[in-house]
């Protein structure tokens, strides 16, 4: 009977012991790559501003000339300059621009800004559609997902599928709502990125790679390469390549425009 009663005894204790270690679970979460310092993609927040209407000055009258007999002098019909066409991007672009994506490979830092669009939701719903996932990060480890429309927290899973440099959209007021979700339910420093498929990145930096070597670029010559995400029709996304930088401040043209849904159709 005592021995019933101790073993009864132990087997109530490890049951509160398992209830207790399945509360205090931290639940798994997916750690975020490293970003390494040679092959970073920075969104640029930039948010363009209407220009202030300047204020009326008083002027004198211009004095009264005789008008003088004038031949009309027909008007230049306009040509209208053709829109470039993108640059289309192989599997083996995907392929080299993988290997400089997982290795950095003295790649210039990418600053693409997207003040072309309308707000900030119009791009990231344009984004959305090419494959991104919004989430929450926490101490460099992605703790949940977050759906932009609704703010809907979910488990995020599949980190192999994207691209290892994260969207870090701080301080974008566009944001702020989803932001909010986040902290609330994380902590204060849980942040919100956004998180681009593997081969749109890897289709960029190989792309790239070709056009500098085109041009007799070195890479390693270059900090920075700037660009714009501009809207497409039936609701795409291209980005616009303005121009390197070099080392030594100077800037270089590059003006390449690429069709971001072509390349993520490259790979599927």
């Amino acid at each position: 009977m005592k021995r019933g009663l101790q073993l009864a005894c132990q087997l109530a204790v490890a049951a509160w012991c398992a209830v207790l270690l399945a509360s205090t679970a931290v639940p798994w979460v997916e750690p975020l790559a490293e970003e390494l310092p040679l092959a970073r993609v920075r969104p640029v927040l930039e948010r363009r501003k209407a220009p202030r209407a300047a204020e009326p000055m008083e002027q004198e009258p211009a004095p009264q000339l005789p008008e003088a007999e004038s031949t009309p002098v027909p008007e230049a019909e306009s040509t209208p300059v053709p829109a470039p066409e993108p640059r289309s991007v192989g599997a083996s672009d995907v392929t080299r621009g993988a290997a400089l994506l997982d290795s950095g490979g003295s790649f210039p830092v990418l600053s693409f800004e997207y003040a072309a669009f309308p707000s900030f939701r119009s791009y990231a719903r344009a984004m959305v559609r090419l494959g991104a996932r919004f989430v929450v990060v926490q101490r460099r480890a992605i703790v949940g997902s977050l759906d932009l429309e609704t703010g809907a927290i979910g488990e995020f899973s599949g980190a192999a599928r994207f691209s290892p440099r994260a969207r870090d959209y701080t301080g974008e007021p566009g944001l702020d709502a989803l932001a909010r979700v986040a902290r609330e339910r994380f902590g204060e420093r849980s942040v919100v990125m956004m998180l681009v498929p593997r081969s749109l990145d890897a289709g960029i930096f190989g792309g790239l790679a070709r056009i500098l070597e085109e041009r007799g670029q070195r890479r390693d010559a270059l900090r920075e390469i700037r660009g714009r995400y501009e809207r497409a029709a039936g609701g795409g996304v291209h980005l616009r390549v303005d121009a390197a930088v070099r080392r030594d401040g100077r800037s270089v043209p590059i003006e390449t425009l690429f069709d971001l849904g072509q390349i993520v159709g490259v790979s599927t």
